[in-house]
C-alpha cells in the first residue's frame, strides 16, 4: 500500500500550516496555488511591518474573535496557541520581538525571509509545491485520500474568487464578501484634507458603540486609516479623544497656567503637543465660538465627534467578512473544519465566515485554524500524531 496522499489547496498562513501539520506523518503531501508565486497575502501584509500575534492573556486574546463561538476558539488555540506559533516561526530561524503596542513582529520586519523559511521548511520534509494550480471542483480531490481547502477571502482581489460559486453549486451556503480591517470615509472639510493629508493623529482614543480603541489615525483623501478604525469600524458616529492621558479639568488647568495672553487656540498648540494634524482637526471642525472659548474647545478636545460614512472598498481592505457559512463544517471532536457535505475536505482560513482585527489577531486565527484542519486531516487518515 502507498502513501497516502493530500492536497492543499492555497499557500497563504493557514494552509501553509496546514502543511506544516501534515509533514512529517508519512503523507505524500501537495500544495496548490493558484498564482504564479505563493503567499502573496502575507507578503502584502507584511510589507511594512509583519505583525504576527499579540501578546495579552487568552481571555482577552480569544474577545477580539468573531464568527467561533468562544468554546471553539478555546479548543483551536490549545491546538495552536499563539506562545505556540511564536516558538513555531522561531523554531524556522526567526527572531520575533514585542513592540510597545504588545505585537509579536518578526525582527527583519517583513514577510519575505519567514515565506522563505517556511517554504524551504516544507520541501525539506517532501512537501511539494505546484504554482498556477486553481482548485475547480470537488471532483479532483477524489485522487487524493484527504485534502484541505484554504482559498481565500475577496480583500486584495483585482477580482471576485471563483470558489464561492463553485462552493454554492455543490450545495454549501457562502455569505458575500464585505471588507473588514480597511479604512473609512469621513466627510472632512476639504482644507483640513488639503492640509495634513497623510500626517498621523497620534496617541488617541476612538469610541463608538462597538467600543474604544487607543491608537494613531492617518488622515487620507477620503477619510481615515488605522488601528482605531480597524478594530470599531462601523458606519455611524464615533467620538475621538485626542488627549486621553488628561481630563478636561487637568487640560483646563494646565493650559490655564499659561501667563501669555494668547488665544484659547494658541494656548493648545503651546501646551499640549497634539501634532499638526490634530491641531489641524480641531481648527477646521470648530466654531468660532468654540475657538474663542477655552471650556469649549478642550471640551471639543476631549469629544471630537464625526461620522463613519462608508467602509472604503473590499479590493483595498486587508482583510474580508463573510465566506462559507460556519454551520457547513463541522464542530465533532476530531472532525472540526471538515466539510459537513465532503467527509475528508477541510477548510480554514478567511474563507470561512469569521473576522478579527489586525495587530496579529487576524494571521494567528489563520494559522491556529490550519493547523487544526492539519491534525483533524491526519485523524480522518488514521495516523497517529
Amino acid at each position: 500500500m502507498g502513501l497516502m496522499r493530500a492536497a492543499i489547496y492555497g499557500s497563504g498562513p493557514a494552509g501553509l500550516m496546514a502543511a506544516s501539520t501534515l509533514a512529517g506523518h508519512g503523507v505524500d503531501i501537495s500544495v496548490f496555488e493558484r498564482r504564479p508565486s505563493y503567499g502573496r497575502k502575507l507578503l502584502i501584509a507584511g510589507s511594512s511591518g509583519l505583525n504576527v500575534s499579540h501578546q495579552t492573556d487568552l481571555g482577552d486574546f480569544i474577545s477580539h474573535y468573531e464568527g467561533f463561538t468562544t468554546e471553539a476558539w478555546k479548543r483551536f488555540f490549545e491546538v495552536l496557541s499563539p506562545e505556540g506559533w511564536i516558538t513555531f516561526i522561531e523554531g524556522l530561524g526567526l527572531k520575533t520581538f514585542v513592540g510597545t503596542s504588545s505585537r509579536y513582529f518578526v525582527q527583519e520586519m517583513k514577510a519575505s525571509g519567514l515565506l522563505r523559511a517556511w517554504r524551504a521548511d516544507l520541501e525539506a520534509r517532501g512537501v511539494r509545491f505546484y504554482p498556477n494550480q486553481e482548485w475547480g471542483s470537488f471532483e479532483e480531490l477524489k485522487d487524493f485520500d484527504a485534502s484541505g481547502l484554504f482559498l481565500g477571502g475577496g480583500s486584495w482581489e483585482d477580482q471576485p474568487p471563483a470558489w464561492p460559486e463553485i462552493m454554492r453549486v455543490s450545495g454549501i451556503r457562502v455569505r458575500d464578501f464585505t471588507p473588514a480591517n480597511c479604512g473609512y470615509e469621513v466627510d472632512f472639510a476639504p482644507g483640513f484634507i488639503r492640509e495634513v493629508e497623510g500626517l498621523p493623529l497620534k496617541n488617541l482614543v476612538m469610541k463608538n458603540r462597538r467600543g474604544e480603541k487607543a491608537g494613531e489615525l492617518v488622515v487620507t483623501r477620503y477619510g481615515l486609516e488605522g488601528t482605531p478604525v480597524y478594530f470599531l469600524g462601523e458606519p455611524g458616529p464615533a467620538i475621538l479623544d485626542l488627549k486621553p492621558q488628561w481630563s478636561e479639568e487637568e487640560i483646563l488647568k494646565k493650559l490655564g497656567a499659561i501667563r501669555e495672553n494668547l488665544s484659547p487656540m494658541r494656548r493648545v498648540k503651546k501646551g499640549l503637543s497634539l501634532g499638526d494634524a490634530a491641531l489641524a482637526l480641531l481648527f477646521h471642525h470648530s466654531s468660532d465660538l468654540e475657538r474663542s472659548d477655552l471650556t469649549l474647545l478642550v471640551r471639543k478636545i476631549k469629544h471630537f465627534k464625526l461620522e463613519l460614512r462608508r467602509p472604503r472598498p473590499l479590493e483595498e481592505a486587508i482583510s474580508s467578512r463573510g465566506g462559507l457559512l460556519l454551520d457547513e463544517v463541522s464542530t465533532a471532536p476530531g472532525r472540526e473544519l471538515m466539510l459537513l457535505k465532503y467527509p475528508g475536505v477541510f477548510v480554514g482560513g478567511e474563507m470561512l465566515d469569521w473576522s478579527a482585527p489586525t495587530g496579529g489577531f487576524l494571521i494567528q486565527g489563520a494559522v491556529t485554524q490550519g493547523a487544526v484542519a492539519g491534525r483533524n486531516l491526519l485523524r480522518f487518515l488514521c495516523i497517529p500524531h
